[in-house]
């Protein structure tokens, strides 16, 4: 079946609703505020960088979205990740269904980004924050290799402080680690979002390297808050040497914008880290 196009293309204010979040990080970032994204407050915790949005409706879950809801909102289009594409036939009665692949598809999630920013320049060539998408692409260009060579970990607390989830090629992270000319230091298999659980004691077999904690905002103040009295984790060399670094906050599972704000980070701190 041939893709209906989105009628909005040509209109002031599209009407966009979004179960993935890194499109709706994407159309924010040109200019274009979705009418509907899925699980809003968990997008407003994991994008705290994006507008308040007060006038955004919450589709709920991302697994299930309120199918009823979209229906009554008649949107112009829906941005559905790729990793739920079984649902598209349900959803393209409603409106023009586009996929987002930047994650859980393989390969590297940053250039996904890039091409997904252009797809959507391409269906709203009148959005007045086209030059934004440029200006991410410089930005990103001027921290490519910025970084002193060193090996990494890339890790998200979890509530069972024995384990972390660590991330690795095809992850959002682990992309902008490698673009900057870190090496990460988590070299086996992950799934297919690019991390995979680990027990903290598989850090010490690496002890030179250093450790990025990516902040989730009050969930890892409160993670880290349960780590002061872990022997386990104190044993770990790059926590005795001074060597574990906490980002800003950062989406995992954003699009370009997030790319762009962590590599920078990234390229920033490794270039004066010791």
């Amino acid at each position: 079946m041939q893709a209906r196009s989105i009628k909005a293309a040509s209109f002031p204010k599209p009407h966009v609703a979004s179960i993935d979040w890194a499109a709706a990080e994407t159309l924010i970032a040109i200019g274009i505020e979705p009418a509907a994204i899925a699980d809003l407050s968990g997008f407003r915790a994991s994008f705290s960088h994006l507008p308040a949005m007060n006038d955004v409706i919450d589709l709920g879950s991302t697994w299930e979205p309120n199918l009823e809801l979209l229906d009554r909102l008649k949107p112009d289009a829906i941005y559905l990740p790729s990793w739920s594409a079984i649902s598209r036939p349900q959803l393209a009665k409603i409106a023009p269904v586009r996929l987002c692949d930047i994650h859980g598809s393989g390969g590297d999630p940053i250039e996904r980004a890039r091409i997904f920013a252009t797809d959507v320049l391409r269906d709203f060539p009148d959005a007045p924050g086209q030059g934004n998408i440029q200006q991410l692409e410089q930005r990103l260009t001027g921290v490519a290799g910025a970084a002193k060579s060193r090996r990494v970990f890339l890790l998200n607390l979890r509530s069972n402080n024995r384990f972390v989830n660590v991330y690795a090629a095809g992850s959002l992270p682990g992309s902008a680690l490698t673009h900057v000319g870190l090496e990460n230091a988590w070299q086996r298999p992950v799934n297919g979002f690019g991390f995979t659980s680990i027990g903290v004691e598989k850090l010490l077999q690496t002890p030179e390297a250093s450790v990025v904690i990516l902040n989730q905002n009050d969930r890892t103040t409160e993670m880290l808050s349960r780590l002061d009295d872990n022997i386990l984790w104190r044993s770990i060399p790059a926590v005795r040497s001074g060597k574990v670094h906490i980002s800003p906050p950062v989406s995992v599972f954003g699009g370009l914008v997030s790319a762009t704000n962590f590599a920078e980070w990234l390229a920033t701190t490794f270039d004066r880290a010791a």
